[in-house]
């Protein structure tokens, strides 16, 4: 996997190419996300548009950056998910968590509230066998 990082405006946009599979994809994500919110990044954007398979390391990481970001009063988003991804994460039940947009640039320009979807006593209460079950079926 490799992680391309540009600046527009004052949002992020974390280009990613390669599968978000195994545990050091997730821990190089992870480590990413966490350099940008000790530097005082509030909005980051996830380009998936070049991952072609996530797995529940993948996207355990992702909501984890979703949340850590959105405790710091920020927001994580998704553009330019798969059809493959974007099934997963309507299987999961995700898609009430994240934000998504067709394009990084409808993701950039939005100006949506820092959070839209489920509280965060929502996202604790999902199982992570549920979300390993449905990643064993995609």
């Amino acid at each position: 996997m490799k992680i391309i990082e540009r600046q527009s405006g004052d949002v992020v946009v974390l280009e990613i190419h390669g599968p978000i599979v195994g545990r050091r994809a997730a821990m190089m994500l992870e480590s990413m996300v966490r350099r940008l919110g000790r530097k005082g990044v509030r909005s980051v954007v996830a380009d998936l548009g070049h991952v072609r398979s996530l797995d529940l390391a993948g996207l355990g990481t992702l909501v984890d950056a979703h949340m850590a970001l959105r405790k710091a009063n920020g927001k994580f988003v998704l553009a330019c998910i798969t059809r493959r991804i974007h099934d997963l994460v309507v299987i999961t039940r995700l898609l009430t968590v994240f934000e998504t947009y067709d394009s990084v640039e409808d993701a950039v320009g939005a100006k949506t509230p820092a959070f839209v979807g489920a509280n965060s006593r929502s996202i604790a209460k999902l199982r992570l066998g549920t979300i390993h079950r449905a990643l064993r079926g995609a």
